[in-house]
């Protein structure tokens, strides 16, 4: 036989070695990024004063029926603005529930846009009495 014939039979390791490399760098790169965790303790003020009270807040509910409420009580979509206005700083919270028609929201939406400039928190979350 001829030697010819019987040449080095080899494995390329070169693709290995580059998918090794890109998964090292994976990892040096995303550990890389982690925020550093720091003990900062900063010094009482002696000059501070206590912060202004908060405002109070309006809670206006919406159930699945699309009945509204305010303080637990139902109200008519025509009361609500003097009801808004009653307490023209208070933080408007409209509680929404999940399953409630969009009609009534939209409704209480409107209304919440015209009185407070559209500054309103909206929760949707099932109606609870309180």
């Amino acid at each position: 036989m001829n030697d010819d014939m019987f040449e080095d039979i080899g494995i390329d390791l070169t693709p290995l070695i580059d998918v090794v490399f890109m998964l090292l760098v994976f990892f040096i790169m995303t550990t890389t990024f982690s925020r550093p965790v720091l003990d900062i303790i900063l010094p009482q003020s002696e000059t501070a004063e206590k912060s202004v009270e908060r405002p109070r807040e309006l809670h206006i509910g919406i159930k699945a029926d699309g009945s509204l409420f305010y303080n637990d009580k139902a109200v008519t979509k025509e009361e609500l603005p003097a009801i808004l206005d009653s307490m023209p700083g208070a933080l408007l919270n409209l509680h929404v529930d999940e399953k409630a028609p969009f009609e009534a929201f939209v409704g209480l939406v409107d209304i919440a846009k015209e009185k407070r400039g559209g500054h309103f928190v909206i929760s949707t979350q099932t109606h609870r009495t309180r």
